[in-house]
């Protein structure tokens, strides 16, 4: 059995990074059985100032089908990354901009890691997503090819679009492997949400950052008629961004009330999403998007930007896109969202039964091909 070693941020039991631990749970427990899973990783969550409880620090953990070494804020030191990667066949970085990934990449360099490394892009070369602190990053990657820290290393890309968005960055030359992001094993769920023609029940399910844009979607709805619930889930991680939030609310309309629910748990959010007509997720950009494929699991109905992978042919009509960069993205939205409150109980249950069906029957099996290709 292959032995992998991925390295990240963040993983179990911490959610707040959302798509990241997703994307590695969900490999994890599609390959699990024919891959020897390693995890090395920080022992606390996104902003904590507390370990887990219960976890063994610089030490194994059994979580799930891999085995975790979680270690201190600050603690992947040269010695325990080199240590660790010995016994693996394969490293694998969860992107590249983290002080896990310069060690990893130097020691490879330096001929200090033997095997293979291979850097999860992780959607962090999308226009949309590259631009937010763009002279930081653009100087950086600048920095990084100019040591030669890619030079022996591999990337991991989840579409030919985002090899490219790799390539233009990390250099012309840069090998590649796709291998797209596995969704989560289907469950059975029962879709539990009743509104009547004129209302809807819409939800708001991410990280709280400007990328994922929660200011956007309260102006779609402050155009909304009709009696509407918005829930809010997710994690404040920008501050200052939340703030602006807040100020859009309160120009919400008397008939769109509103509630910030906290932080989902992650093991729930199906079930959350089978709470709801629709999912606004007007996103700025997206490598995959673990949570709309959550919420067509739980019979909401995505209704997302044209900046992710969630095309209307993947969804096969099962969702809602609207282009984002248009004059009147505002609107388009909104006329979509008046078209679900329009709609009859009935209508609405039967968009809901389809999206259901479409997770249920959805085919992981190319996308788990494609990394035992690259492992391989």
């Amino acid at each position: 059995m292959k032995t992998v070693l991925i390295i990240m941020g963040r993983y179990l039991p911490g959610y707040k990074d959302g798509g990241p631990v997703r994307s590695i749970k969900n490999l994890v427990d599609r390959l699990g059985e024919e891959y020897d899973f390693r995890i090395l990783t920080t022992d606390r969550d996104h902003g904590d100032d507390k370990p887990y409880p219960g976890v063994k620090v610089r030490d194994w953990n059994t979580v799930g089908a891999a085995r975790v070494f979680y270690v201190e804020p600050g603690g992947f030191h040269a010695d325990t990354v080199k240590e660790l990667a010995a016994e693996a066949e394969l490293v694998y970085l969860c992107g590249c901009f983290n002080d896990y990934a310069r060690t990893a990449l130097k020691l490879k360099k330096q001929g200090r890691i033997k095997c293979r490394v291979v850097i999860a892009a992780m959607g962090l070369f999308s226009p949309g997503a590259f631009h937010i602190k763009y002279p930081k990053k653009k100087a950086y990657m600048i920095l990084l090819r100019q040591l030669g820290y890619f030079k022996n290393a591999e990337w991991s890309a989840t579409s030919e679009e985002e090899a490219e968005d790799i390539r233009r960055e990390a250099g012309k030359d840069a090998v590649c492997h796709l291998a797209e992001d596995l969704p989560r094993k289907p469950e059975e769920i029962e879709h539990i949400t009743e509104t009547d023609t004129g209302s809807l029940r819409v939800i708001f399910l991410s990280r709280i950052s400007r990328k994922k844009n929660l200011v956007f979607a309260v102006r779609v709805l402050q155009e909304a008629k009709g009696n509407l619930v918005f829930d809010i889930y997710g994690n404040k991680e920008d501050i200052s961004y939340w703030r602006e939030c807040e100020e859009e609310l309160k120009k919400l309309p008397g008939n769109v009330r509103w509630e910030y629910k906290g932080e989902a748990d992650a093991e729930q959010v199906v079930k959350i999403f089978a709470e709801y007509d629709v999912f606004l997720f007007p996103t700025m950009a997206e490598n995959y998007g673990h949570v709309i494929f959550e919420a067509l699991a739980g019979g909401c109905v995505p209704i997302i930007s044209d900046k992710t992978p969630w095309t209307d042919e993947k969804m096969r009509g099962c969702g809602e896109i609207a282009e984002f960069d248009k004059e009147n993205a505002v609107k388009a939205f909104a006329g979509i969202v008046q078209r679900y409150v329009g709609m009859t109980g009935k209508e609405k249950q039967r968009a809901a039964e389809r999206c259901i069906v479409f997770a249920q029957r959805y085919r992981a099996e190319d996308a788990e091909e494609q990394y035992r290709r690259m492992f391989e």
